[in-house]
């Protein structure tokens, strides 16, 4: 969904900002309602799972900077802990493809504001107990990216122009999590979507899948 300046203004385009404002809230309803299924239809038993909003925050933070850290070591072992398995082959992919000669170093300096919990959707799997819950969080940071390729002992290494630099970055990382039969596995990564425009919102008959609301 989208924030700030990209929201449809209130006072010149009053009529798409209240449609944009009433799909927000028809979704946030529907979240509490899918959030209510899942905790107290799919427990097994006594406590309940917790829904955790509180704790995604620093789970996110801490799942992003595993996952670049151990994608710019190489450190698939690493990867295939956190990461599910579409985000996992694109990452090895990646990294099969780099050079043989370039190193790769990622710095996250700091996170410039704290983690926003954006949405979040519930899909019920056909197996007593069972579901996949998918949460998005927004995050910004500032971060270095350094690409350097290697030219032999005897020669300095050569920096890969336009990386190097410290930039801000903010980023909506997808995590996701099953619960299988009652029981909760941990946090993994499912990779990361965009802010959606207005005009794709309002589009008739837009799966609510497809919006990253705020």
């Amino acid at each position: 969904m989208p924030t700030g300046a990209r929201k449809p203004s209130i006072i010149t385009d009053p009529r798409r900002r209240m449609r944009l404002e009433w799909h927000r809230l028809k979704k946030r309803v529907e979240e509490v309602r899918m959030g209510y299924g899942y905790k107290y239809t799919l427990g097994k038993t006594k406590p309940r799972p917790k829904m955790g909003l509180r704790q995604l925050g620093p789970t996110a933070q801490a799942l992003y900077r595993q996952m670049y850290t151990a994608f710019a070591d190489g450190d698939t072992t690493t990867l295939s802990t956190i990461c599910t398995d579409g985000l996992l082959s694109s990452f090895r992919a990646r990294i099969a493809a780099r050079p043989r000669n370039e190193r790769v170093r990622w710095t996250l300096h700091r996170f410039s504001r704290g983690p926003k919990f954006v949405s979040q959707r519930i899909a019920m799997l056909p197996f007593k107990g069972s579901a996949i819950r998918q949460v998005v969080v927004r995050l910004q940071s500032r971060q270095t990216l350094v690409r350097v390729l290697s030219n032999g002992s005897s020669r300095p290494e050569e920096l890969v122009k336009g990386t190097g630099e410290d930039k801000p970055v903010s980023e909506y990382l997808v995590l996701q999590r099953r619960m299988w039969q009652g029981e909760e596995e941990p946090w993994m990564i499912w990779g990361t979507t965009e802010e959606t425009d207005p005009d794709t919102v309002l589009q008739p008959n837009m799966p609510a899948a497809n919006v990253a609301s705020s």
